[in-house]
């Protein structure tokens, strides 16, 4: 019997205590390593989520970080009050570029404010003099990767498929039911990428419908 009871503290303990380091790890895990890290362009451009304090040190002594770029939270928000205030600490330029939703005024919708934004985002990925750079939304996922592939298909050259299978291939595609997911990128890529390149394509007749065949690319792209 004594044994038993032995044996059942024992097992009582070890559950406790895996539990315990589960929470730990769960909860730790964020303030010591970078969350969502993906290696965009070496040496140039780097992504993610917002960081916790050491985790973002650690990028941009690691990185030679010289900008950071941030994506969410309006600027009284507590978290890019203090992420520019980290930024100053530590001699780093600190953009800030939220992209929300229901940003509707009167010169035009929501989802032309979002392409503005993308628009502002992409040309600060597209600036050298702010490499190496990190850029981040909050999770990492859904605004970070509409800006990627805002810079990709607006100063790479890419088409929206190669751009948005870049993402596929590193963090993923991701739906949300709010805010803004990779499938605003549909109207962003045909109003601000490729009526552009059409206009200037006119002398070359074939060019167009290239262009917009490619626009079926991302519908058919998910979450793996």
């Amino acid at each position: 019997m004594i044994n038993r009871r032995a044996w059942i503290r024992r097992v009582t303990a070890a559950g406790i205590g895996g539990f315990a380091l589960e929470q730990l790890w769960r909860h730790g895990h964020d303030y010591v390593f970078p969350k969502e890290f993906v290696v965009v362009e070496p040496g140039k451009i780097y992504r993610g989520a917002w960081q916790k304090p050491w985790p973002m040190r650690s990028i941009i002594r690691d990185r030679k970080i010289r900008t950071i770029l941030a994506l969410a939270h309006p600027a009284d928000h507590h978290l890019a009050i203090h992420e520019k205030r980290l930024a100053e600490e530590l001699g780093v330029k600190w953009i800030h570029i939220p992209i929300v939703d229901n940003r509707v005024d009167a010169k035009g919708s929501a989802e032309d404010a979002i392409s503005d934004q993308l628009d502002k985002a992409a040309a600060v990925l597209a600036d050298p003099a702010n490499y190496p750079i990190y850029f981040h939304c909050h999770h990492g996922l859904n605004r970070a990767s509409m800006t990627q592939i805002a810079y990709r298909t607006k100063y790479c050259g890419w088409t929206l498929a190669k751009a948005a299978d870049e993402i596929e291939r590193s963090v993923g595609l991701v739906k949300v039911t709010h805010g803004p997911d990779y499938r605003h990128m549909m109207s962003y890529y045909e109003n601000r990428v490729l009526a552009p390149r059409i206009r200037q394509s006119q002398a070359q007749p074939s060019a167009p419908a290239e262009i917009a065949a490619d626009l079926v690319g991302p519908e058919a792209a998910t979450r793996r």
